[in-house]
């Protein structure tokens, strides 16, 4: 079994899909710690073996951070789809339309199809939590580049709490 997440700023769209493409489960859970939880369980209750998340590096980084990390299914892949091949798969199926379940779907399917896909990159600074305010807070960053700002600092998407 295969799954594919499409991600967004406050939600995640989950399709699983079988060994030939066809979709067995769908879900939509919060972009939040209990959310990855509840995605997670959904993953382990069907045997997924891959899992593809686009947008792993901007609002899908706490969520692949989390099942590649500190999720329990140590043997299941998680990948980065990137968006372009995730347009042509929804072209190829015309009249579904662009919804977070097609493309959830979609993700899924080439998940499925696509053997050589990169892991999700986890090479960033910065926890993923939500502040209890709501939305998210970026911590700024220090860059060697000094024309960024004052003191060579430059803004950076790194979700912290507060």
């Amino acid at each position: 079994m295969f799954a594919g997440i499409d991600t967004h700023k406050d939600s995640l769209a989950v399709a699983v899909v079988d060994q030939v493409g066809l979709p067995v489960a769908r879900a939509d859970e919060p972009n939040t710690r209990s959310g990855f939880v509840r995605i997670g369980e959904l993953l382990a209750r069907h045997h997924v073996t891959r899992v593809g998340i686009e947008g792993s590096g901007h609002y899908g980084r706490c969520v692949a951070a989390f099942l590649a990390l500190d999720w329990d299914q140590a043997d299941v892949g998680v990948f980065e789809v990137p968006t372009l091949m995730t347009s042509r798969e929804r072209g190829a199926r015309p009249g579904k339309g662009k919804t977070d379940p097609v493309d959830a779907v979609a993700i899924a399917r080439i998940t499925m199809r696509e053997p050589d896909l990169p892991p999700v990159r986890l090479g960033w600074r910065g926890r993923c939590s939500r502040p209890s305010s709501g939305g998210l807070r970026w911590m700024l960053a220090s860059s060697p580049d000094s024309s960024h700002g004052s003191r060579g600092q430059r803004r950076r998407r790194w979700p912290v709490s507060t």
